[in-house]
């Protein structure tokens, strides 16, 4: 049996799924073998295992368990044996870990492709590439690079038609930004299905051209039909001496329409041309005169009516024409795609790395045509049941992967599990498609195989949330799907092909209601949207975000910690905004009372902290020294690491120009770690983690692209600048983070302060649609591309227009579902007003975005769902004068203690060795053979004094001792302590200062190849101190000799001030030497 479990927002899905999975355990041993779960994340795979293993731990030691019952009554067992049996299960999985079989669905599908190397042509040890933006950036410019080549004449002229069509629709100059965003339709399914067929179609140049002149040949015949028809109607009116301002309408006449179908302007037929067809007395109005009349009714007579008919006839048969010019519009994209698809598999084969993107497509070929059982079967996976979690985020493709997996299951009559829902498909744009869960499964597998269930309780949301929910997401889709008809009741579908469209909407809701468990009825909640007037985007925005920090202090005064809050928003940008109002307020009004410390995605860009910003600008300016632009922006990056505005430094001191010099000639991570060294002082404390994290970027694109610096600064500004570092939990800070991060989890209070977005797709950003075409003469190319928008309505493309019009109406108030329903406590949303709306009724004039359909939803009073279940009156609750609506009161949450403080570890300071000191061998066994430990203790204090330039270098010096292993660290901080106490000696404490150039254990060479070296030897101008340490516990005069010779030395070599002293350290006595 397959079970198919829907399952809305905080119905308690994963508590369901556990239930599921024990139950499975429990029908063997070592039945875990035999089950694959599969999950979308690699966090939903740690949740889960982490739970599964939590429950058995729970029943194996005696522990207050949900699942006992479920255990006991299914299996006809008593508590001591279901406890007992769940500790031998719990032994079993933590034996065989490895055998626990849940994993992410890409990770089952690359474990199965390892046994298909040479069927996809890759090595067998190919590495898996993650990252997809790299393999574009580096796709598109090997793709730029060839363009001189002569064999790449039409991907030139491809790429010049791109340039001209962005020109023309008023779009940026940045060609490769352009390309870039074109290129990643290469990942859509839509395109992979027939990524083949196309380049067959590309290759073929000659029935290309023929294609294209055809296209053409079609639009240029109906142009050149309107254009006739055009002249021979203004030929007529000027037989009969009139002009178009003599009709009806005068210089709004419908019949002006001539004029412009002459200019070559293909206007269609407004309704009152329309009307004048057969009906001359719509051509004038009644204060026309009699001779008047009688000249324009010649002129009708005359042909003027045929011609009228004629354009209205030509007009409503469009469809070819509309569906040429579609075409050839967009058709050279083609050629730009196929060509970087070919980049793309030169990219993995020079690698031999398989893109994770590509795996699901890969496997499906491979899968093609064969029994697709034996081929699982001969990865060596042998699983009796499966479960398949977030189904509506599986996309086509995947699941014609997988079902031929459950279909051998079902046959042998074992039980599998889907869960679901579509009201949280928000992952198109990763090819996932909700209408798999709502019709696909459904049409796989027969009646007799397929049991369906609906989890309808809430265990998330207080009660008045879960009311709200359901009655606007009742109202709602109605709404939407008023929307969505209009448009479909004027296409050029078939009665028919409407009919599966007309409430598409409404049935993805129909079973949206939830049950508020006998726990929560106690707990009301509180839902405030408020709808803000503004004359236009900026204004509400701005009044949206000035009420933000009134309400998180209200929040406070009402008991909730700063981590009970999130700030959900659409965009990144949107985040920021709100993270830079927060900490600007913070900034201007300091309380004591009051915190709105924030965690955002936005404040965990890598390429936020200034100090990686520094080392990128340092980068840029090592790429090109002599590029004074550059060496300003690093110079500018310096002053803001520092927070030195407003003083000029026009240029880096000479000692760092000459170790960036040094630098400049070495591989792109040791110039990253030597800036790290050489500016460590100055990166704050709190930016350690970013600096670190730039590390290691720098360190893994080394490893799986190149040490070039060139090409790593160019990933950098396109791919690498958005890096994340991984949130932490547990911060008591307000979360701002998208809707489509928050998926899954859940908030004591939602703030959504921009609650406007599109109902349709923006027209701003363009959507390719890859259609087959199926129509003569159309059909010649296996997919064409064209751009979605409502003039495909009237093209043989309707149908595909539709159906992406579907998923975006769907894909929006799925979004708007996922974010009103994250919430436990408090909902609180600021709108902007509809723009269009009769001050009378307040009723919406036309609905155009998901504010005007919530205000309308808000305002429609819809008592019970389809099935009979109550609703609460959404109007009753509306104010609509003000634009508030409020169900319930604000919250005041019941404190809890706590479970105890998470523990903070900080982050040691990061340190980085030169690469000469660090290939060194470890002596493991140094200082083994001294007689006493205090002999060892000097040979250790001699060795780090030698390393020790200023008094600043004590720590860094010592601490390379802890982590080599030849101190711990009690030895470490008493080895600082005494350092320093030595360095205050009076007489020392000027050699530490930092002011002379000191040379350390550095030999004096002289005749007959012999040498000596002094310990310490410090310079000044032409002044030399000499220092030799001793570490004996008595005093001898013999040592004095052995100095003075290093004096005579040095005098030789041209200095005459010279002074030498020897340093007793264990005595802590300097003596001066003589000589």
């Amino acid at each position: 049996m397959l079970t198919v479990y829907r399952a809305s927002a905080g119905a308690g899905k994963t508590h369901k799924l556990t239930g599921e999975y024990l139950t499975l355990l429990f029908t063997g041993p070592g039945a875990f073998r035999r089950i694959l779960a599969v999950t979308f994340t690699n966090k939903a795979t740690d949740e889960m295992k982490t739970r599964i293993v939590d429950e058995l731990y729970n029943l194996a030691s005696g522990r207050k368990s949900d699942y006992v019952e479920l255990l006991k009554s299914t299996y006809s067992l008593t508590e001591v044996q279901v406890r007992k049996q769940a500790a031998k299960i719990l032994i079993d999985i933590l034996h065989d870990y490895s055998a626990f079989n849940i994993s992410t669905i890409d990770r089952f599908f690359q474990q199965t492709m390892r046994a298909f190397t040479r069927e996809i042509g890759l090595q067998g040890g190919y590495g898996i590439e993650m990252d997809q933006e790299l393999v574009l950036t580096t796709a598109i410019d090997n793709l730029l690079s060839d363009l001189e080549k002569p064999e790449s004449k039409d991907l030139l002229g491809w790429l010049l038609r791109f340039a001209e069509d962005k020109i023309e629709s008023g779009g940026e100059w940045n060609l490769r930004k352009d390309i870039m965003a074109l290129s990643r339709e290469v990942f859509k399914e839509s395109y992979k299905a027939f990524s083949e067929a196309v380049g067959r179609d590309i290759e073929d140049k000659k029935a290309l051209e023929d294609y294209k002149n055809e296209l053409y040949g079609i639009i240029r015949s109906v142009e050149a039909t309107a254009k006739e028809l055009g002249e021979r109607g203004l030929a007529i009116l000027n037989k009969y001496g009139l002009k178009v301002t003599d009709f009806k309408g005068g210089s709004r006449s419908p019949l002006t329409l001539l004029d412009r179908l002459v200019q070559g302007e293909m206007k269609e037929p407004s309704a009152t041309f329309i009307g004048l067809a057969d009906n001359l007395d719509g051509c004038f109005t009644k204060t026309v005169s009699l001779g008047t009349r009688q000249i324009i009714g010649c002129a009708f007579e005359d042909g003027l009516n045929d011609c009228i008919k004629g354009i209205i006839s030509l007009f409503g048969n469009l469809t070819a024409y509309n569906t040429a010019r579609e075409i050839v519009r967009y058709y050279y994209t083609l050629g730009i795609l196929t060509d970087v698809s070919r980049q793309i598999a030169a990219y993995r084969e020079e690698k031999n790395v398989m893109l994770i993107a590509d795996t699901t497509e890969l496997l499906s070929k491979v899968i093609e045509g064969s029994d697709a059982p034996f081929i699982y079967e001969k990865t060596g996976t042998h699983v009796d049941h499966y479960m398949i979690d977030e189904f509506q985020d599986t996309s086509g493709m995947q699941w014609n992967n997988f079902r031929p997996l459950i279909e051998e299951s079902l046959a042998h009559s074992r039980d599998n599990l889907i869960v679901g829902d579509v009201k949280q498909s928000i992952y198109r744009f990763r090819n996932s498609d909700w209408k798999l869960l709502d019709e696909q499964v459904q049409a796989d597998f027969s009646p007799e195989e397929i049991h369906e269930e609906t989890l309808k309780d809430n265990w998330r949301s207080c009660r008045n949330i879960v009311e709200f929910n359901n009655a606007l997401f009742t109202t709602l889709p109605g709404v939407l799907q008023t929307v969505y008809n209009e448009a479909l009741s004027v296409s050029s579908l078939s009665e028919e092909q409407r009919a599966a469209f007309f409430t598409k909407i409404m049935s993805a809701y129909d079973k949206s209601f939830q049950q508020v468990p006998p726990p929560f009825m106690q707990k009301d909640g509180h839902v405030r949207i408020e709808f803000l007037s503004g004359a236009n985007e900026k204004d509400w925005k701005e009044e949206a975000l000035g009420r933000l920090p009134g309400v998180l202090e209200k929040l406070q005064d009402n008991g909730y910690a700063l981590k009970d809050i999130a700030i959900l928003v659409r965009t990144n940008q949107e985040g920021a905004q709100v993270a830079d109002t927060l900490l600007a307020y913070k900034e201007e009004h300091p309380s004591n009372r009051y915190n709105y410390d924030i965690i955002s995605d936005e404040a965990l860009f890598v390429s936020g902290s200034t100090a990686v910003r520094f080392m990128v600008s340092l980068l840029r300016y090592l790429k090109n020294p002599e590029d004074r632009t550059n060496e300003q922006i690093a110079l500018y990056s310096y002053q803001v690491l520092k927070g030195r505005f407003g003083v000029e430094i026009p240029a880096f001191p000479p000692e760092v120009v000459s170790v960036l010099q040094i630098l400049s000639r070495q591989s792109l991570y040791e110039i990253t770690e030597g800036l790290f060294r050489l500016f460590a002082d100055d990166f704050p404390e709190n930016e350690q983690v970013f600096v670190q994290a730039f590390l290691d970027m720098v360190s893994e694109y080394t490893q799986k692209e190149s040490a070039d610096l060139n090409r790593f600064l160019k990933w950098w500004d396109e791919t690498g600048c958005r890096k994340t570092i991984a949130t932490p939990d547990g911060q008591n800070a307000i979360r701002i983070l998208t809707v489509h991060k928050s998926k899954g989890l859940g908030f004591k209070v939602v703030i959504i302060p921009f609650g406007d977005w599109e109902i349709d797709h923006k027209p701003t950003k363009p959507v390719i649609l890859w259609c087959h075409p199926e129509e003569k003469p159309f059909d010649r190319l296996h997919l064409v591309p064209v751009r979605y928008g409502q003039s495909l309505g009237k093209t043989i493309f309707a149908g595909d227009y539709f159906k992406e019009r579907l998923h975006a109406f769907i894909d929006n108030l799925n979004t708007l579902y996922v974010a009103f329903t994250r919430s436990k406590d408090e909902l609180i949303v600021f709108s902007p007003r509809p723009k269009k709306m009769k001050d009378a009724t307040g009723e919406v004039e036309k609905i155009s975005t998901l504010t005007d359909a919530l205000w309308a939803g808000l305002r429609t009073d819809m008592p019970d769902t389809r099935e009979g279940e109550k609703l609460i009156s959404l109007p009753a609750a509306f104010d609509t004068g003000t634009g508030v609506f409020e169900l319930g009161d604000w919250w005041h949450p019941v404190a809890k203690e706590e479970n105890g403080d998470i523990q903070e570890i900080g982050m040691a300071r990061l340190s980085s060795i030169s690469p000469d000191d660090r290939l060194q061998l470890r002596l493991h066994g140094k200082g083994y053979f001294f007689d006493n430990a205090r002999r060892k203790h000097g040979a250790l204090m001699h060795e780090v004094l030698s390393r020790i330039r200023t008094r600043k270098d004590i720590p860094q010096s010592v601490e390379r001792y802890h982590q080599e292993g030849v101190i711990d660290k009690e030895e470490a901080i008493a080895l600082v302590a005494r350092l320093e106490e030595l360095l205050n000696l009076p007489e020392a404490a000027s050699w530490y200062d930092g002011t002379a150039r000191v040379l350390n254990e550095v030999d004096i060479l002289f005749g007959k190849g012999l040498s000596k070296r002094p310990d310490r030897v410090m310079i000044t101008g032409n002044r030399v101190v000499v220092v030799d340490y001793k570490f004996g516990e008595h005093a001898d005069q013999r040592y004095h000799s052995q100095v003075r010779n290093y004096l005579k030395l040095i005098r030789q070599m041209g200095y005459d001030e010279v002074e030498g002293f020897l340093w007793y350290v264990e005595l802590n006595k300097i003596e001066a030497v003589k000589g």
